[in-house]
């Protein structure tokens, strides 16, 4: 997963979803990494296995022993890495020095005349297949310096040449598909990241008036409360009504009712600060919320919306506000809810056009703004 996805999936997630499903990723990357490596050591005891004559063959079976404990202690240790900030950095490196553990049984073995070079190719598949191109990049050069180590150090005797061009050639022309593939999957993922995100926007937003839908406004609300009571600090919300909606509709038609709506919509986004959030709950209704904002500034914000009103609808039409906020009896998001859906009970009870705060007790409703 490049770091391009991760910013365009984090967008579109939670912090929760995105840490849950980025520690994911990476315990399956780490634990198909170990599988590489472990892949390796069995085909190295076999190759040992069947050439018990050849040289070092007690050093390269301690090796294989080695290589065999470290993978098993890789993978039970996958989730602990994989919840770390450098998980990355762990997994390249570690898929870097098995290339150059392979050079090393290759060298104690019979140096470029060994077929446990052929090995080198595993990190380059896992590079394509995992990493990003630069970390792709990484693990195609190693390959390539694990080669040319062996070819330097060679002290079993001559080897052809043909053979060993041959098989640098491979080598290179592997590591170049192994950063060409990893581009090109890495391309894929954005579009596809960007692809989720669309349409997690779609999801987010009322088509009509560009507010948010219920579903997000509920999740805001939990994060915000959890916010406020963590850092001490206020939160309101509005609930808001358009009065006698169904009369507009029967009156002027369904066309100029929808333009009251989106009018309605655009005064409440004008009104919200960039960190507020505005949300159509449905039909005629919407809410406002106000993150470190006490009872007194949500009215002066329900004051300045039913002003601006006018001016941005083609009809004579009247707001009902009802105010809620975040005090010591609140734990959720229904109960500031039910707050504030109380105190616009309480405007519609006492004849709409006004703002209502909610009380524990009885709240008298006038005509302006009752606090």
């Amino acid at each position: 997963m490049t770091s391009n996805t991760q910013e365009l999936l984090d967008g579109a997630l939670g912090a929760d979803a995105q840490q849950a499903a980025w520690r994911k990723f990476w315990l399956t990357h780490i634990r198909i990494g170990f599988g590489v490596f472990l892949a390796e050591t069995l085909v190295v005891a076999g190759y040992l296995a069947l050439t018990p004559t050849g040289p070092h063959r007690s050093i390269l079976w301690a090796v294989a022993v080695s290589w065999l404990l470290l993978a098993l202690v890789g993978m039970s240790l996958a989730p602990v890495v994989a919840a770390r900030s450098w998980c990355a950095t762990y997994s390249v490196t570690w898929t870097a020095l098995s290339a150059l553990g392979v050079a090393f049984v290759a060298i104690l073995d019979t140096g470029m005349n060994s077929p446990l070079l052929i090995l080198l190719f595993l990190p380059l598949i896992y590079g394509t297949l995992m990493f990003t191109p630069r970390a792709a990049a990484v693990c195609g050069a190693t390959a390539l310096a694990s080669l040319a180590l062996v070819a330097v150090v060679d002290r079993h005797g001559p080897h052809a040449p043909g053979q060993t061009f041959l098989l640098a050639a491979a080598v290179a022309g592997a590591s170049a598909l192994t950063v060409a593939a990893a581009v090109n999957r890495m391309h894929m993922e954005q579009h596809e990241a960007q692809l989720q995100a669309a349409l997690a926007d779609l999801a987010a937003i009322d088509e009509l008036t560009g507010c948010a839908v219920r579903r997000v406004l509920r999740q805001r609300m939990e994060e915000e409360i959890a916010r406020s009571i963590r850092n001490r600090s206020p939160l309101s919300l509005l609930m808001i009504d358009v009065d006698q909606f169904k009369a507009v509709n029967d009156t002027y038609g369904h066309v100029v009712g929808d333009h009251v709506l989106t009018g309605v919509g655009g005064v409440l986004r004008r009104n919200g600060r960039p960190f507020d959030l505005v949300s159509r709950i449905g039909g005629d209704e919407f809410a406002l919320l106000l993150p470190d904002t006490d009872v007194r500034g949500a009215v002066e914000v329900a004051e300045r919306i039913r002003r601006e009103l006018p001016s941005e609808v083609e009809v004579p039409v009247t707001l009902s506000i009802g105010v809620g906020s975040l005090d010591g009896s609140m734990s959720s998001a229904e109960d500031l809810q039910d707050h504030a859906d109380f105190a616009l009970y309480q405007v519609k009870r006492g004849g709409r056009d006004a703002i209502a705060v909610h009380r524990s007790g009885p709240v008298p409703v006038g005509r302006r703004t009752v606090v």
